[in-house]
């Protein structure tokens, strides 16, 4: 009889294994980065943004210190105004996360737009991947617009989670908005310090309709000492927060929205609300 052989045994083919991508290392604070890095809170928080057009002049206010000690100046008047309320900002490893944002439009045709600056700087940003959960976001547009210095979204009659200041805004107007400095002083905000938190405050959706002495969308009408004045007199500088605490932060109207209890106030208030079009 034939005896049986048993055919050898293939050797095992290896199979091919693919490494994870590792996550991109965030660039270290201090340095220009182009996306939001990790956050260290994952509450509703502000955000940060250095912006320009596509052919602007960068004057590397993300990373010279210029939007730190704006944001620092901010800080030190919120707290002393609110009796030690602070607001939450996005950081990094604890520190003040600034991202720089090249639109795709030139400054022309950004400035072409007059009221509308703020809504291109926000459109832009989405389409980037740029607005990302419950976060509001403080755009510094050093650019030109020549209907203000700054805009922030009014919801319900204006959605959005952008407020701006543009930095080069009504440059043949009788006091151009960059004959101010940014971030001159950690402790005294300066106009276009000041005038960032009063477009924030807006795209919250204050000073709401239901408040005694709003007018001309989100502004108030008693004080011109008020961070959210707006009439003939010039704006009170350094500002109070709601003069009589009855517009807008503290006015114990439990059917008006409040500033003192939004999302973005830290610590987190119990019973806190986000504005209309912003989800938790």
């Amino acid at each position: 009889m034939p005896t049986a052989t048993v055919a050898p045994t293939a050797a095992p083919i290896p199979t091919a294994t693919l490494a994870p991508t590792p996550m991109p290392t965030a660039a270290p604070i201090g340095q220009r980065t182009t996306v939001d890095r990790p956050d260290d809170s994952d509450l509703p928080q502000i955000h940060l943004v250095y912006a320009l057009a596509s052919d602007g002049v960068d004057r590397f206010f993300d990373t010279n210190g210029a939007i730190k000690t704006s944001v620092e100046s901010v800080r030190y008047w919120f707290r002393t105004q609110s009796s030690g309320l602070d607001l939450r900002w996005d950081t990094y490893n604890g520190e003040l996360d600034v991202t720089f944002f090249r639109l795709g439009s030139t400054e022309k045709s950004v400035t072409a737009l007059g009221a509308y600056v703020r809504d291109v700087l926000e459109q832009e940003l989405k389409a980037a991947g740029g607005i990302q959960g419950s976060k509001q976001y403080m755009v510094f547009y050093d650019g030109a617009s020549t209907y203000a210095c700054g805009g922030g979204a009014w919801p319900p009659l204006l959605y959005g989670v952008v407020g701006a200041m543009y930095l080069k805004g009504l440059p043949d107007g009788p006091v151009p908005c960059d004959s101010n400095t940014l971030g001159a002083s950690p402790t005294t905000p300066g106009y276009l310090d000041i005038a960032m938190l009063h477009e924030f405050v807006h795209s919250l959706g204050l000073t709401p309709t239901c408040a005694p002495n709003q007018h001309s969308s989100g502004h108030v009408s008693d004080s011109p000492n008020d961070l959210m004045w707006a009439g003939d007199a010039p704006w009170d500088l350094p500002p109070k927060l709601d003069i009589g605490n009855d517009d807008y932060f503290r006015h114990g109207n439990p059917d008006c929205p409040d500033l003192a209890n939004v999302g973005y106030i830290d610590p987190l208030p119990a019973d806190y609300w986000l504005p209309p079009g912003v989800s938790r």
